[in-house]
């Protein structure tokens, strides 16, 4: 549980020191879906939802790949001036 608990802060600090503001300002409803499990590939109710990501806080490095692979966070070897190219078709 208190790993869970440490996981769930180290990923708050993740996503406020490499997130991707432009794609998440622009993409709301898609990462409210990604969250709250709406979308096709994974659709669960509310407490299902819940359930799942605190089972998901046990292995941090899983919801990290995840939220790079959407896009929702930049890679940690990615420069400025690549972190621009990627938002310049929204």
């Amino acid at each position: 549980m208190l790993q869970k608990l440490q996981n769930l802060f180290t990923l708050y600090k993740i996503v406020k020191s490499r997130g991707n503001r432009e794609l998440i300002s622009h993409s709301r409803k898609q990462l409210v879906d990604f969250i709250f499990c709406n979308n096709d590939l994974n659709r669960k109710s509310f407490p299902q939802a819940i359930i799942y990501w605190f089972n998901m806080l046990k292995g941090l490095d899983v919801i990290v790949w995840r939220l790079e692979t959407f896009g929702f966070i930049y890679s940690p070897i990615l420069d400025d001036e690549e972190k621009i190219r990627l938002n310049q078709y929204l």
